[in-house]
C-alpha cells in the first residue's frame, strides 16, 4: 500500500498588529455572541441607572418626596448590576462555536464558572512556592 502524499498547505501570509491574534484565539462567532450578551446584561442596568436621576427629578417636580439617599442607592445598585452583567455576559455565553445556547445562559454560566474555578485551582496548585 502506497503512502498518500500529504502536502501541507502553504503558510498564510504574515499579518501585522491586531490581525495576528485572529487565527489562534476565540472564534469570531463566539466573540460576537459574547459582545451582544455583555451589551445586553450590562447595558440594561446601566441605562436604568442613568434614567434614575431624570425620573426622580420629574417625580420630585410633581410633588413626590423622594429621599436623596434612595436615588443614590437605586443609581448605584443599577450601576453595580451593570458591572455584574459584564461578567455574566462573558460567562453565560456558549463557548462552542457550533452551539448557540439558551438566551438566558444559566446552564452555560454554570459550565463556564466550573471551568474557571477548575483552571484557577489548577493554577494555584502549580504555582511555585
Amino acid at each position: 500500500m502506497a503512502k498518500k502524499n500529504r502536502r501541507t498547505p502553504p503558510p498564510p501570509p504574515k499579518k501585522r498588529g491586531w490581525q495576528q491574534i485572529q487565527a489562534p484565539g476565540m472564534p469570531q462567532v463566539v466573540s460576537n455572541r459574547m459582545v451582544r450578551r455583555m451589551a445586553f446584561f450590562c447595558g440594561v442596568p446601566t441605562g436604568l441607572g442613568l434614567l434614575a436621576f431624570p425620573v426622580s427629578y420629574s417625580l420630585i417636580q410633581q410633588g413626590l418626596k423622594i429621599p436623596v439617599a434612595a436615588v443614590v442607592a437605586v443609581t448605584l445598585g443599577c450601576f453595580g448590576l451593570g458591572i455584574v452583567g459584564l461578567s455574566y455576559g462573558i460567562l453565560s455565553t456558549c463557548w462552542d462555536a457550533e452551539r448557540v445556547g439558551h438566551w438566558l445562559g444559566w446552564q452555560e454560566f454554570r459550565t463556564n464558572w466550573g471551568r474557571l474555578r477548575a483552571n484557577s485551582k489548577a493554577n494555584r496548585n502549580n504555582a511555585p512556592t
